[in-house]
């Protein structure tokens, strides 16, 4: 009989293995203007970044890290929106001239044994963003962030001119078309405020045990390209 048991645990422990990967995980708490506060969870591999709003049946963002192309996807209407550009950003507008403040606070209590830094960064003058974040930890989850943030930033130049002029201020510029990068070249974002937006990270682990469907897009959704028609 005990060894019919532990036989079964064996096979049990080896069925879940198949199904689960580790995973980078960040769990920010985000408050933006005119919204109740709620998590982004971001769960990364070496192919994907998902993030979401902590349910893993839920409304969510998968990034192909390989092929570079991002997925929305709805279960409410079962749809897929298709974020696939691969033009590259045009060269930075000269007229932008990007600024970083950056301080360590020598008093302030470590975070996973760093020291944090206190960055500001500012576009013309113009202050953009105001971070603390600690240098050399969960680097794999820093550099999917910047990948997606670099591929948001090619689909937002593609609508560049459609795009009202009271939103082309240099930061929103600096920080969604031509340096989309500059919140996490200074390490992991511990918390992080831009105007009508904040967020700050509440949990972190880079060997977090992920289900692989969590990675894996329905087969039976519909999906729509950015750019056809109805698609957005």
């Amino acid at each position: 009989m005990q060894t019919k048991l532990i036989v079964t645990l064996l096979v049990g422990l080896a069925s879940g293995a198949a199904f689960a990967q580790n995973a980078s995980l960040l769990v920010y708490q985000v408050a933006e203007q005119g919204t109740d506060p709620y998590v982004s969870r971001v769960l990364v591999t070496p192919d994907y970044l998902r993030l979401d709003e902590g349910a893993d049946d839920g409304s969510f963002t998968l990034f192909d890290r390989r092929q570079e192309i991002l997925y929305n996807v709805s279960p409410e209407d079962r749809s897929i929106l298709v974020l696939d550009v691969t033009e590259p950003v045009t060269a930075e507008d000269p007229a932008l001239i990007l600024q970083a403040k950056v301080e360590v606070d020598e008093q302030a209590p470590l975070v996973a044994g760093r020291r944090p830094t206190h960055v500001t960064l500012l576009a013309n003058g113009e202050e953009c963003s105001d971070l603390v974040v600690i240098k050399d930890t969960m680097s794999d989850a820093v550099a999917a962030l910047g990948e997606m943030k670099t591929a948001l930033a090619r689909m937002q130049a593609q609508t560049l001119a459609a795009t009202p002029l009271e939103m082309r201020t240099p930061c929103d510029m600096a920080m969604n078309v031509y340096a989309p990068t500059r919140s996490l070249q200074y390490g992991l974002p511990l918390h992080e405020r831009s105007a009508g937006r904040s967020q700050s990270l509440v949990d972190f682990d880079d060997a977090h045990a992920a289900d692989d469907a969590l990675f894996v897009l329905p087969d039976d959704f519909d999906r729509r390209p950015l750019f056809s028609s109805g698609a957005i």
